[in-house]
């Protein structure tokens, strides 16, 4: 390697990991001015290890954030301050390209996309979860919470079962309702499916007529035929889509389900969100290049983080919009980069 691509690989990763640091514990510092009497006074004991992993996995959870903001302020810094040395005209000048000078540049930032992908895949899911739990056991109503929760079950002809328990031995679920379509719903306390064809208790048959739900009919026993639930499935706590890794979302897009959008929609939400660094490099590199005496430096910077913040909120805009069908799942989560690399690879590549 390069003497020159070392150095300017040392100044960016030194930058990087120090201000990583900073937005990291300043993130630390407000959660805790917030939640800390929670933390500290109700559910179990917290020692200072059990706050430590919950914001190690604050931090996987949230890398997304963290990773690409950290990376624009480092480029901003590392180039700003090479400018202001001339350090920058020392290097064109010895037969250096500023799209040359990129290229350490261009490395970090796929390093932090894969380093994205990856949390994706390996961390974020379980991280998520588990902070989830932590914030349950510490809650003043964590009894009323856990009673709230429900599960989701979809079935072979895309119809879903949502119920509040599940009995594993006998084969039953408790307070359940049964979507077929938005306009076809079932109630019943409970349902067996321990022989086949499954038996419903104290069933409700709900009708959409006039954009209302209308009670049609009631049953005390009633066999369902036409419902694809067997003894050999195992209903599982439903796990939301955010919480899950890369391969089970690529596996489940393949099949077709109710939950097909949301799943894609997700899926897609997962793998264009770590771009964001190599985007920045794109839309940023042209401005931090840029020579002259009058440099509008506090402008570029201040914009650059109000794009960024916009990004993020167009990103989860996109994100409601694929999961309820009003655009193309890869078309909404793919568009706002698309329209980033059109507005400012023209820019880069004069360069």
């Amino acid at each position: 390697m390069k003497i020159w691509v070392r150095y300017l690989l040392r100044q960016m990763i030194v930058s990087f990991a120090f201000l990583l640091f900073c937005l990291f514990a300043v993130y630390v510092l407000i959660d805790l001015s917030i939640h800390s009497v929670r933390f500290l006074t109700r559910g179990p004991e917290t020692s200072a290890l059990d706050l430590f992993l919950y914001y190690l996995r604050h931090f996987a959870v949230h890398l997304d954030l963290f990773l690409p903001l950290a990376f624009l302020l480092s480029f901003y810094k590392v180039l700003f301050q090479l400018g202001g040395h001339l350090e920058l005209v020392a290097l064109q000048m010895a037969g250096l390209s500023r799209k040359k000078l990129l290229f350490p540049f261009f490395v970090f930032a796929v390093f932090l996309t894969l380093l994205g992908v990856v949390n994706h895949e390996y961390f974020a899911g379980k991280a998520s979860a588990e902070t989830e739990s932590f914030k349950v056991s510490h809650s003043k109503s964590k009894k009323t919470k856990q009673s709230d929760q429900f599960q989701i079950l979809s079935l072979d002809d895309e119809s879903e079962i949502v119920y509040q328990r599940f009995d594993a031995d006998k084969k039953e679920l408790f307070d359940l309702f049964w979507i077929r379509s938005d306009k076809d719903i079932w109630h019943m306390k409970t349902l067996s499916f321990a022989s086949h064809p499954p038996t419903g208790y104290f069933a409700d048959h709900l009708v959409r007529e006039n954009k209302l739900l209308q009670k049609q009919e009631s049953f005390e026993e009633k066999i369902f035929e036409e419902l694809p639930l067997h003894a050999d499935i195992t209903p599982k706590p439903f796990v939301p889509f955010e919480s899950r890794p890369l391969s089970t979302l690529f596996f489940e897009a393949s099949l077709s389900s109710a939950e097909s959008a949301s799943i894609k929609a997700h899926l897609h939400h997962k793998l264009s969100m770590p771009t964001l660094p190599l985007l920045i490099l794109l839309a940023a590199a042209p401005f931090a290049l840029t020579f002259s005496r009058q440099r509008p430096t506090f402008l570029i910077v201040a914009l650059s983080l109000f794009g960024f913040v916009a990004c993020l909120t167009l990103f989860d805009s996109l994100l409601i919009l694929g999961e309820n069908k009003v655009l193309p799942p890869a078309l909404a989560m793919w568009s706002l980069p698309g329209v980033i690399a059109i507005l400012f690879v023209r820019r880069f590549a004069k360069l």
